[in-house]
Protein backbone atom coordinates (compact mmCIF):
# COMPACT_ATOMS: atom_id res chain seq x y z
CA UNK A 1 0.00 0.00 0.00
CA UNK A 2 1.25 3.10 -0.80
CA UNK A 3 -0.21 6.69 0.77
CA UNK A 4 -0.99 8.57 -2.43
CA UNK A 5 -1.57 11.84 -0.68
CA UNK A 6 -1.25 14.04 2.76
CA UNK A 7 -3.51 16.91 2.14
CA UNK A 8 -3.32 19.70 4.80
CA UNK A 9 -6.42 21.83 4.57
CA UNK A 10 -5.30 25.22 5.44
CA UNK A 11 -7.55 28.39 6.59
CA UNK A 12 -8.23 31.46 5.35
CA UNK A 13 -9.02 34.89 6.88
CA UNK A 14 -10.76 37.91 4.74
CA UNK A 15 -9.07 36.30 1.66
CA UNK A 16 -5.04 36.08 3.15
CA UNK A 17 -2.89 33.67 4.69
CA UNK A 18 0.09 34.36 6.51
CA UNK A 19 2.88 32.94 4.51
CA UNK A 20 5.99 32.92 7.41
CA UNK A 21 3.30 30.95 9.27
CA UNK A 22 2.19 28.71 6.56
CA UNK A 23 5.74 28.30 5.24
CA UNK A 24 6.68 26.41 8.75
CA UNK A 25 3.61 24.24 8.99
CA UNK A 26 4.42 22.75 5.55
CA UNK A 27 8.18 22.53 6.77
CA UNK A 28 7.10 20.59 9.62
CA UNK A 29 4.65 18.76 8.05
CA UNK A 30 7.17 17.68 5.10
CA UNK A 31 9.78 16.19 8.23
CA UNK A 32 6.53 14.44 9.83
CA UNK A 33 5.68 12.72 6.66
CA UNK A 34 9.36 11.89 6.43
CA UNK A 35 9.51 11.07 9.55
CA UNK A 36 6.40 8.40 10.24
CA UNK A 37 7.60 7.31 6.03
CA UNK A 38 10.62 5.98 7.48
CA UNK A 39 9.36 4.18 10.64
CA UNK A 40 6.90 2.53 9.06
CA UNK A 41 8.32 1.59 5.78
CA UNK A 42 5.65 3.03 3.88
CA UNK A 43 5.86 5.57 0.25
CA UNK A 44 3.89 9.03 0.97
CA UNK A 45 3.75 9.80 -2.81
CA UNK A 46 2.23 13.79 -2.74
CA UNK A 47 1.89 16.10 -0.02
CA UNK A 48 -0.74 18.93 -1.23
CA UNK A 49 -2.63 22.29 0.29
CA UNK A 50 -6.06 22.57 -0.21
CA UNK A 51 -8.00 26.34 0.62
CA UNK A 52 -11.88 27.13 1.06
CA UNK A 53 -14.06 27.92 -1.33
CA UNK A 54 -12.89 31.67 -2.66
CA UNK A 55 -15.04 34.72 -2.97
CA UNK A 56 -15.37 37.60 -5.88
CA UNK A 57 -14.53 40.04 -2.98
CA UNK A 58 -11.21 38.61 -2.65
CA UNK A 59 -8.09 39.39 -4.34
CA UNK A 60 -7.90 35.63 -5.24
CA UNK A 61 -5.36 36.23 -7.57
CA UNK A 62 -2.73 37.19 -5.06
CA UNK A 63 -3.71 34.43 -2.68
CA UNK A 64 -3.27 31.80 -4.97
CA UNK A 65 -0.02 32.93 -6.43
CA UNK A 66 1.42 33.22 -2.91
CA UNK A 67 0.15 29.89 -1.67
CA UNK A 68 2.37 28.59 -5.12
CA UNK A 69 5.34 30.69 -3.44
CA UNK A 70 5.30 29.19 -0.40
CA UNK A 71 4.21 25.86 -1.37
CA UNK A 72 6.24 24.99 -4.79
CA UNK A 73 10.04 24.95 -3.10
CA UNK A 74 8.50 22.53 -0.48
CA UNK A 75 7.51 20.03 -3.09
CA UNK A 76 3.33 20.40 -2.49
CA UNK A 77 0.55 20.86 -5.02
CA UNK A 78 -2.22 23.36 -4.05
CA UNK A 79 -5.82 23.59 -4.60
CA UNK A 80 -6.26 27.15 -3.91
CA UNK A 81 -9.28 28.30 -6.82
CA UNK A 82 -12.36 26.67 -5.68
CA UNK A 83 -15.64 28.13 -6.63
CA UNK A 84 -18.49 27.60 -5.06
CA UNK A 85 -22.39 27.19 -6.52
CA UNK A 86 -24.71 30.51 -6.36
CA UNK A 87 -21.32 33.05 -6.53
CA UNK A 88 -20.05 34.71 -9.94
CA UNK A 89 -16.96 34.89 -11.32
CA UNK A 90 -15.72 37.16 -14.07
CA UNK A 91 -14.13 34.59 -16.78
CA UNK A 92 -11.01 36.63 -17.49
CA UNK A 93 -10.32 36.57 -13.70
CA UNK A 94 -10.59 32.82 -13.27
CA UNK A 95 -8.63 32.04 -16.17
CA UNK A 96 -5.90 34.86 -15.69
CA UNK A 97 -5.41 33.49 -11.47
CA UNK A 98 -5.42 30.23 -12.62
CA UNK A 99 -2.80 30.36 -15.48
CA UNK A 100 -0.27 32.79 -13.45
CA UNK A 101 -0.95 30.72 -10.03
CA UNK A 102 1.83 28.72 -11.57
CA UNK A 103 0.10 25.52 -10.20
CA UNK A 104 -3.49 25.48 -8.72
CA UNK A 105 -5.89 23.16 -9.37
CA UNK A 106 -9.35 24.50 -9.95
CA UNK A 107 -12.55 23.00 -9.30
CA UNK A 108 -15.94 24.52 -10.22
CA UNK A 109 -19.36 23.21 -8.29
CA UNK A 110 -21.43 23.66 -11.11
CA UNK A 111 -24.86 21.71 -9.79
CA UNK A 112 -26.30 19.63 -6.66
CA UNK A 113 -28.13 16.07 -7.57
CA UNK A 114 -31.07 17.86 -8.81
CA UNK A 115 -30.23 20.68 -11.49
CA UNK A 116 -27.15 22.05 -12.75
CA UNK A 117 -26.43 25.71 -12.10
CA UNK A 118 -26.47 27.55 -15.55
CA UNK A 119 -23.74 30.52 -14.27
CA UNK A 120 -21.45 28.06 -13.21
CA UNK A 121 -21.74 25.66 -16.01
CA UNK A 122 -21.27 28.14 -18.17
CA UNK A 123 -18.33 29.16 -16.60
CA UNK A 124 -16.59 25.64 -16.75
CA UNK A 125 -16.98 25.28 -20.33
CA UNK A 126 -15.82 28.56 -21.15
CA UNK A 127 -12.67 28.01 -18.80
CA UNK A 128 -12.00 25.06 -21.07
CA UNK A 129 -12.54 27.07 -24.35
CA UNK A 130 -10.52 30.34 -22.96
CA UNK A 131 -7.60 27.98 -22.68
CA UNK A 132 -7.80 26.38 -25.95
CA UNK A 133 -7.65 30.03 -27.31
CA UNK A 134 -4.50 30.69 -25.38
CA UNK A 135 -2.89 27.39 -26.19
CA UNK A 136 -2.69 26.21 -22.84
CA UNK A 137 -5.75 23.37 -23.03
CA UNK A 138 -2.85 21.07 -21.12
CA UNK A 139 -3.95 23.12 -17.97
CA UNK A 140 -7.27 21.74 -18.42
CA UNK A 141 -6.19 18.26 -16.89
CA UNK A 142 -6.06 20.66 -13.27
CA UNK A 143 -9.86 21.74 -13.48
CA UNK A 144 -12.76 19.88 -12.35
CA UNK A 145 -16.69 20.36 -12.30
CA UNK A 146 -18.59 18.86 -9.13
CA UNK A 147 -21.84 17.71 -9.45
CA UNK A 148 -23.49 16.71 -6.06
CA UNK A 149 -22.57 17.66 -2.47
CA UNK A 150 -19.83 19.76 -1.91
CA UNK A 151 -17.49 16.97 -0.25
CA UNK A 152 -13.64 17.17 1.46
CA UNK A 153 -11.73 14.97 0.07
CA UNK A 154 -7.74 15.13 -0.21
CA UNK A 155 -8.42 14.06 -3.74
CA UNK A 156 -7.55 16.92 -6.46
CA UNK A 157 -8.90 18.75 -8.57
CA UNK A 158 -12.14 18.34 -6.10
CA UNK A 159 -10.49 19.32 -2.79
CA UNK A 160 -11.93 21.98 -1.03
CA UNK A 161 -11.38 23.01 2.49
CA UNK A 162 -15.10 22.83 3.60
CA UNK A 163 -15.81 24.94 6.85
CA UNK A 164 -12.58 26.86 6.66
CA UNK A 165 -10.60 24.41 8.95
CA UNK A 166 -6.90 23.06 9.81
CA UNK A 167 -6.62 19.46 9.47
CA UNK A 168 -5.48 16.94 7.14
CA UNK A 169 -7.00 13.95 5.29
CA UNK A 170 -5.21 11.23 3.36
CA UNK A 171 -5.98 9.39 0.28
CA UNK A 172 -4.40 5.74 -0.78
CA UNK A 173 -3.33 3.90 -3.74
CA UNK A 174 -4.14 -0.05 -3.26
CA UNK A 175 -5.26 -2.01 -6.68
CA UNK A 176 -1.86 -4.07 -6.24
CA UNK A 177 -3.27 -4.89 -2.93
CA UNK A 178 -6.28 -6.81 -3.42
CA UNK A 179 -5.92 -10.32 -4.22
CA UNK A 180 -9.15 -11.98 -4.86
CA UNK A 181 -13.13 -12.26 -4.00
CA UNK A 182 -12.53 -14.34 -1.06
CA UNK A 183 -10.10 -12.27 0.42
CA UNK A 184 -11.16 -9.23 -0.57
CA UNK A 185 -12.79 -8.14 2.65
CA UNK A 186 -9.71 -8.89 4.37
CA UNK A 187 -7.53 -7.26 2.28
CA UNK A 188 -9.65 -3.96 2.32
CA UNK A 189 -9.50 -3.69 6.16
CA UNK A 190 -5.92 -4.09 6.54
CA UNK A 191 -5.36 -1.52 3.52
CA UNK A 192 -7.46 0.80 5.86
CA UNK A 193 -6.51 0.05 9.22
CA UNK A 194 -3.16 0.75 8.29
CA UNK A 195 -3.85 4.33 6.65
CA UNK A 196 -5.88 5.44 9.69
CA UNK A 197 -3.02 4.44 11.67
CA UNK A 198 -0.76 6.67 9.54
CA UNK A 199 -3.21 9.74 9.35
CA UNK A 200 -3.91 9.77 13.31
CA UNK A 201 0.21 9.44 13.73
CA UNK A 202 1.24 12.27 11.48
CA UNK A 203 -1.96 14.74 12.87
CA UNK A 204 -0.85 14.01 15.84
CA UNK A 205 3.18 14.68 15.95
CA UNK A 206 1.94 17.63 13.18
CA UNK A 207 -0.51 18.96 16.33
CA UNK A 208 -3.40 19.60 14.11
CA UNK A 209 -7.10 17.38 13.26
CA UNK A 210 -7.03 14.34 11.86
CA UNK A 211 -9.80 16.51 9.83
CA UNK A 212 -11.82 14.09 7.47
CA UNK A 213 -9.96 10.95 8.06
CA UNK A 214 -9.34 8.95 4.54
CA UNK A 215 -10.64 9.14 1.06
CA UNK A 216 -10.74 4.97 0.29
CA UNK A 217 -11.53 5.11 -2.98
CA UNK A 218 -9.99 2.84 -5.32
CA UNK A 219 -7.78 5.32 -7.78
CA UNK A 220 -4.97 3.87 -11.09
CA UNK A 221 -1.58 5.55 -10.48
CA UNK A 222 -0.39 5.12 -14.60
CA UNK A 223 0.76 1.93 -15.50
CA UNK A 224 1.96 0.94 -12.37
CA UNK A 225 -1.60 0.38 -10.31
CA UNK A 226 -4.50 -0.01 -12.71
CA UNK A 227 -8.39 -0.11 -11.01
CA UNK A 228 -9.23 -2.12 -14.16
CA UNK A 229 -6.42 -4.89 -13.53
CA UNK A 230 -7.54 -5.35 -10.19
CA UNK A 231 -11.54 -5.61 -11.06
CA UNK A 232 -10.82 -7.96 -13.60
CA UNK A 233 -8.14 -10.02 -11.76
CA UNK A 234 -11.21 -10.04 -8.43
CA UNK A 235 -13.94 -10.70 -10.23
CA UNK A 236 -12.80 -12.82 -13.77
CA UNK A 237 -14.32 -10.32 -16.44
CA UNK A 238 -12.92 -8.51 -19.28
CA UNK A 239 -13.06 -4.89 -18.48
CA UNK A 240 -15.91 -3.14 -20.40
CA UNK A 241 -17.52 -6.78 -21.25
CA UNK A 242 -20.43 -8.48 -19.81
CA UNK A 243 -20.79 -8.34 -15.78
CA UNK A 244 -19.08 -4.80 -15.51
CA UNK A 245 -21.05 -3.14 -14.29
CA UNK A 246 -21.59 -5.46 -11.46
CA UNK A 247 -18.39 -6.12 -10.64
CA UNK A 248 -17.80 -2.47 -10.20
CA UNK A 249 -21.41 -1.99 -7.89
CA UNK A 250 -19.85 -5.23 -5.90
CA UNK A 251 -16.23 -3.77 -5.50
CA UNK A 252 -17.95 -0.53 -4.39
CA UNK A 253 -20.06 -2.59 -1.70
CA UNK A 254 -17.14 -4.09 -0.23
CA UNK A 255 -14.87 -0.84 0.15
CA UNK A 256 -18.29 0.93 1.67
CA UNK A 257 -18.78 -1.62 4.19
CA UNK A 258 -15.33 -2.69 5.19
CA UNK A 259 -14.50 1.09 5.18
CA UNK A 260 -17.91 1.62 8.08
CA UNK A 261 -15.50 1.01 10.85
CA UNK A 262 -12.91 3.61 9.78
CA UNK A 263 -12.89 7.38 9.53
CA UNK A 264 -13.18 8.60 5.94
CA UNK A 265 -14.47 11.30 3.88
CA UNK A 266 -14.65 12.13 0.32
CA UNK A 267 -15.99 10.13 -2.49
CA UNK A 268 -14.82 5.98 -1.17
CA UNK A 269 -15.77 4.74 -4.48
CA UNK A 270 -14.43 3.23 -7.42
CA UNK A 271 -12.53 5.78 -9.36
CA UNK A 272 -12.16 4.89 -13.75
CA UNK A 273 -10.33 8.27 -15.43
CA UNK A 274 -9.33 7.06 -18.66
CA UNK A 275 -5.94 8.83 -18.93
CA UNK A 276 -4.75 7.89 -15.51
CA UNK A 277 -5.20 3.70 -15.82
CA UNK A 278 -3.23 2.33 -18.95
CA UNK A 279 -5.08 -0.79 -18.10
CA UNK A 280 -8.36 1.54 -19.08
CA UNK A 281 -6.67 3.04 -22.02
CA UNK A 282 -6.08 -0.31 -23.38
CA UNK A 283 -9.96 -1.66 -22.97
CA UNK A 284 -10.20 2.05 -24.96
CA UNK A 285 -8.40 0.96 -27.69
CA UNK A 286 -9.89 -2.79 -27.98
CA UNK A 287 -13.43 -0.99 -28.01
CA UNK A 288 -14.24 -2.34 -24.97
CA UNK A 289 -14.69 0.57 -23.43
CA UNK A 290 -16.39 3.79 -25.48
CA UNK A 291 -17.51 7.13 -23.89
CA UNK A 292 -21.19 6.37 -23.74
CA UNK A 293 -20.31 3.32 -21.02
CA UNK A 294 -17.92 5.41 -19.18
CA UNK A 295 -20.97 7.79 -18.38
CA UNK A 296 -23.45 5.06 -17.80
CA UNK A 297 -20.58 3.32 -14.91
CA UNK A 298 -21.56 7.01 -13.42
CA UNK A 299 -24.53 5.05 -11.85
CA UNK A 300 -22.04 2.82 -9.67
CA UNK A 301 -19.14 4.79 -9.19
CA UNK A 302 -16.96 7.86 -9.80
CA UNK A 303 -16.75 7.34 -13.76
CA UNK A 304 -18.41 9.58 -15.82
CA UNK A 305 -16.13 12.37 -18.06
CA UNK A 306 -13.25 11.54 -15.65
CA UNK A 307 -10.12 12.45 -17.64
CA UNK A 308 -11.38 11.98 -20.98
CA UNK A 309 -9.84 13.41 -23.94
CA UNK A 310 -12.47 15.63 -25.80
CA UNK A 311 -12.25 17.20 -29.06
CA UNK A 312 -12.18 21.02 -28.69
CA UNK A 313 -15.08 21.12 -31.41
CA UNK A 314 -16.98 19.76 -29.16
CA UNK A 315 -16.41 21.27 -25.23
CA UNK A 316 -20.25 23.02 -26.20
CA UNK A 317 -21.57 18.81 -26.16
CA UNK A 318 -20.31 19.09 -22.00
CA UNK A 319 -23.15 20.91 -20.56
CA UNK A 320 -25.60 18.27 -22.28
Amino acid sequence: MIIRAVTLFYPVENGRVNADELRQELVKLRNVISNVSGRRGIEIRTWRVTLPFIEPSWDFEELSTTINKVSADLGYIHASLNIAMESRFELERVVNAFIESGGSYLSIWVGDFKELNEYNTELFTNVLKKLVELNQWALSRRIAALIGDAILTPYYPDSINLGNNHGIALSILYPSELSNERNLRNDLTRVFKTAEDIGREIASELGIDYLGGIDVSLSPWGGEESVVDAIERIYGIRFGGPGTLSAIYKLNKAIWEASNQFRVTGFNEVMLPLAEDEQLKARAREGLVIFSKLVKYTMTCVAGVDMVPIPSSQLSLIKA
